[in-house]
């Protein structure tokens, strides 16, 4: 097989384990489990798997200081936030026009990327941006109303900061194995998770017992396989295509999300979250 239909199936994978993901999410919520608690036990779980099997692959869990506080960035900030943020929106839109919010990411990567990186912005890319922010205006203005406006915020916020863990991400993880970066990013968003959660409240573990199969649906599926396939398949097919391929996601949430939680987009959200998906594809192919 090779190297490239590796990578393709890689990333299918990755994108089906993150599709599951608000389906995991939605039945813990079902389980009276809060989000502080559910994101806690995500990722010491997620840590506790990616470094056993560090340890027995590499022998090794060392990295350098100047690589420890990307991770602490990485994971400890901007993969806590947007997990939080997604999770939280979660509560009060659907998976999948969560997930359509979330699909704004490519556009606003090109943003930072622009003032990060000095790329420019070319008419491509202006086009997409167009066509994104069309997507969300008829996503929101035919549905308002019937739209909680906080967890459009939610999804927006987790979206931004996601964007960012992306454009910092490129930057490191290309010098660190695929599987000691991830069990890094898990291990600080642990740590970030446990701070933000005690000062937010604490955490509250009288949730019912069946909370622990879609937290373990939540830490090993939609968090240890999606992550680990996701970053191995990148090697194997560069950022680009990975971008392309995983807008998949979005195709698989809102499946699942009707199979499983028999949820449902009005035809103007259809429309609107194709234009979404329409403007990140023209992003990630013009790059």
């Amino acid at each position: 097989m090779s190297n490239n239909s590796k990578g393709i199936i890689l990333v299918l994978i990755s994108t089906i384990s993150f599709g599951l993901m608000p389906v995991f999410v939605v039945f813990a919520y079902a389980s009276g489990i809060e989000t502080s608690t559910l994101l806690l036990l995500r990722f010491i779980f997620s840590t506790v798997f990616f470094f056993f099997y560090v340890i027995k692959k590499y022998n090794r869990i060392k990295i350098d200081t100047k690589a420890l506080f990307s991770f602490f960035i990485l994971g400890g900030i901007c993969y806590t936030m947007q997990s939080r943020f997604y999770f939280s929106s979660l509560r009060y839109i659907s998976p999948a026009l969560a997930t359509l919010f979330l699909y704004t990411y490519p556009a606003i990567v090109s943003i930072f990327s622009a003032f990060i990186d000095q790329e420019r912005l070319t008419g491509k890319v202006i086009l997409s941006l167009l066509i994104s922010l069309s997507g969300i205006l008829l996503i929101v203005g035919t549905s308002w109303g019937n739209i909680n406006i906080i967890g459009i915020l939610f999804a927006s916020g987790a979206s931004l900061v996601y964007s960012f863990y992306i454009v910092y991400s490129n930057r490191v993880i290309k010098k660190i194995p695929t599987i000691l970066a991830s069990a890094y990013i898990a291990l600080f968003s642990t740590i970030g998770t446990f701070v933000l959660g005690t000062f937010s409240g604490g955490f509250n573990f009288s949730f019912t017992a069946s909370a622990w199969l879609p937290i373990a649906g939540l830490a090993l599926v939609s968090t240890v396989i999606a992550m680990s396939a996701f970053l191995k398949g990148m090697e194997y097919l560069g950022p680009t295509k990975t971008s392309i391929i995983s807008l998949t996601e979005a195709v698989f949430t809102v499946l699942f999300s009707v199979i499983f939680l028999h949820d449902f987009l009005t035809p103007y959200q259809i429309i609107g979250g194709a234009s979404v998906l329409l403007g990140a594809y023209i992003i990630v192919r013009n790059k």
